[in-house]
């Protein structure tokens, strides 16, 4: 018997794509392995999302937010449980990293809950509190917030300078309480 790889195929994701990308990253976010998506925030997201196909079959996606000048965010990335074995999320990851590079963004981030994946594509665990864009850009608005369970993780693909006027900010940081004034 012949076994035939099968064929993988990234693109762009399409309105097309709006609920099988929810169906597939809610089920998984179910099991408590991600974060859920509302309707919404993918369909204004929409441009920031790659999907995968496996032999002309949904398997999977993964979106790049740009959080700052420098820095832009790995998220949802999802694969269907029955394709998890041919390397789609890494795939995935790899194109959403060559995209931050095309634009010239210095680093990539990502929150997870599978440190493993992202350390095997050479992200360093960094604390809440150094992604401060993040932080004022979602994590406020996380009904996480202040118990985030999340693991802060960061690849540097080029030196940046720091972002002028921002250096000395304070922020909050995520697990711990917030108070203004």
């Amino acid at each position: 018997m012949t076994s035939t790889s099968p064929t993988i195929v990234l693109s762009r994701a399409t309105i097309e794509h709006v609920e099988p990308i929810m169906d597939l990253v809610n089920g998984l976010a179910a099991q408590g392995v991600m974060l859920p998506r509302s309707p919404a925030s993918i369909v204004e997201k929409l441009r920031d999302f790659v999907v995968a196909y496996v032999d002309g079959e949904f398997a999977g996606c993964g979106a790049l937010a740009v959080i700052w000048t420098d820095i832009a965010e790995i998220r949802s990335i999802a694969v269907d449980p029955k394709f998890q074995k041919f390397g789609i999320g890494r795939d995935i990851a790899l194109r959403l990293i060559d995209d931050a590079e095309e634009l010239g963004i210095a680093r990539v981030m990502a929150f997870t809950y599978v440190l493993g994946f992202f350390e095997k594509l050479g992200f360093e665990v960094v604390e809440h509190s150094s992604l401060p864009h993040k932080v004022f850009t979602d994590c406020l608005n996380c009904p996480k917030f202040h118990k985030c369970d999340e693991i802060a993780v960061v690849k540097v693909l080029k030196p940046s300078e720091p972002t002028p006027g921002l250096s000395n900010v304070a922020l909050p940081t995520p697990g711990q309480p917030f108070r203004i004034g």
